[in-house]
């Protein structure tokens, strides 16, 4: 490409060979492309942006010349901007104008067009104003400012200085103007031509998801288990700690129909899907406050929530060993390495939820039957039969804690000691402040040997206590542990 783009400056007039050839040397030993380096030797911006518009057959932009209303780029988060290249130019007509370093990047316009929900005109611009551009445009919105001048932009009203696939520079105040121009072939500016003034009603996106209005259904110990949006929409609570990626997915389900919620944080996290109860969290793995598999354990044993879908996303923890202990040890249903494809992303999001669809809340009061026929039969004192039950009720619902913790009662009924170390530990994972898992387990440590542990169990339980009475009893059995 940077032979064919070589010749067609050389052609035009725009770059001598000599200028060409230097830039092409210098390019490849600072990792810049042929058309950044001619800028940065002195040639105009706007004849090679004139020049990669003939090259790619889309307009070009100059981007100097331009003043671009930072509202605009609001629909495209910073770090997708900086990653993928693109700055986002105007809406005007309800389409997104897109300045791009590759224009034909077919990947790139998909993803833009599902996170905002309009539909992309790209313009090819040279890639080191591009950059330039980006930094200069995010922070001045960062600033509060309404408007970004180019340093040779002329008034303070809003404009591109758009170049279509010939020599003409076109100062658009209203794009639908460039179709005016009678001396373009038409198919030479398609893209440009689409674009008109009498605009359909702005994307949803661009207004933010409806006011929700839910419908309480079910309970559980007198708390709401689930709550239903009467539009019908589907919810997901969004999880991740970095403001841009939060606002690409949420965009991105909202183009797809969903209703979004999102989070900053491990404890906003669990706050949120324990106060309305979503189809499905989209959780990130690292997290402040409580970390993401955390965060994920409490959500799936939480009575609650125990049935909502969890689809975990991550940077750092790579390769299927993750993902297998994320689904078999915290209760993810899926595991999504950063960075993603969001097509990728809305496919395994609508994946999981058909896969979990089945999945219906438990009525008032009700228990499993393996759970209760355990617990009847532990009582009758028919061990051996009790942890048949018991293991059907934890395989059935690995994520109760009332299961993990009668069936360690019943391993140590046995004598089988050290399973019931392990179960009354998952129960006390499961449900954070379990006090009869946690006195039951500190006798079983103190019971084989394990003082320190046993002390450390029982610090754990004066946190959980729900008295002073409670907690009196707590401190005279440490005391004596550790007297």
């Amino acid at each position: 490409m940077t032979v064919k783009i070589g010749e067609l400056l050389v052609q035009r007039g725009v770059a001598t060979v000599d200028q060409v050839e230097r830039a092409a040397k210098e390019g490849q030993a600072r990792g810049e492309r042929l058309c950044s380096r001619l800028l940065a030797m002195g040639v105009p911006e706007a004849k090679l942006a004139g020049a990669l518009a003939e090259r790619h057959g889309v307009p070009g932009v100059s981007l100097a010349e331009c003043v671009i209303p930072l509202e605009v780029l609001d629909l495209v988060p910073r770090a997708v901007a900086e990653s993928d290249l693109i700055l986002a130019l105007s809406g005007d007509g309800g389409r997104l104008h897109l300045a791009m370093a590759v224009p034909n990047d077919d990947r790139i316009v998909a993803e833009v067009r599902f996170v905002t929900g309009r539909e992309v005109s790209p313009y090819v611009a040279v890639g080191r104003s591009l950059r330039q551009a980006i930094s200069a445009a995010y922070d001045a919105r960062a600033r509060g400012k309404t408007l970004w001048r180019g340093s040779a932009a002329a008034g303070d009203e809003p404009h591109l200085a758009a170049l279509v696939p010939s020599e003409e520079v076109l100062e658009v105040q209203d794009l639908g103007v460039a179709a005016e121009v009678a001396e373009i072939d038409s198919s030479e500016v398609e893209e440009v031509e689409e674009v008109h003034p009498a605009a359909t009603d702005p994307s949803a996106l661009a207004r933010g998801p409806d006011p929700e209005v839910e419908i309480s259904v079910g309970h559980d110990e007198g708390e709401v288990v689930k709550t239903v949006r009467a539009d019908g929409r589907r919810t997901v609570l969004v999880v991740d700690d970095e403001p841009e990626i939060r606002q690409l997915v949420q965009r991105t389900l909202q183009a797809k129909g969903f209703a979004v919620e999102t989070a900053g944080d491990g404890q906003e996290g669990i706050d949120k899907a324990e106060a309305m109860v979503p189809d499905l969290v989209l959780l990130d793995a690292m997290l402040p406050k409580v970390h993401g598999f955390e965060a994920c354990r409490r959500i799936r044993s939480s009575p609650k929530t125990r049935d909502v879908p969890v689809v975990m996303m991550t940077a750092i923890y790579r390769g299927w060993r993750f993902a297998q202990d994320a689904r078999e040890s915290y209760g993810a249903e899926d595991y999504i390495e950063k960075p993603f494809r969001l097509d990728d992303l809305l496919r395994r999001v609508e994946a999981v939820l058909e896969s979990t669809a089945t999945r219906t809340k438990k009525a008032a009061g009700a228990i499993d039957p393996h759970l209760q026929r355990g617990k009847e039969l532990l009582l009758a004192g028919r061990v051996a039969d009790a942890i048949d039950a018991l293991e059907l009720a934890v395989q059935a619902d690995p994520y109760s804690a009332e299961a993990q913790y009668h069936l360690a009662r019943a391993l140590r009924a046995q004598g089988d000691h050290f399973r019931a170390m392990t179960s009354f530990e998952r129960a006390t994972e499961l449900r954070a402040g379990h006090l009869p898992a946690l006195r039951a387990l500190a006798a079983l440590y103190e019971e084989k040997g394990f003082r320190r542990k046993a002390a450390e169990t029982l610090e754990r339980a004066l946190g959980a206590a729900p008295d002073d009475a409670t907690r009196s009893g707590l401190k005279q059995d440490l005391l004596g542990l550790i007297g």
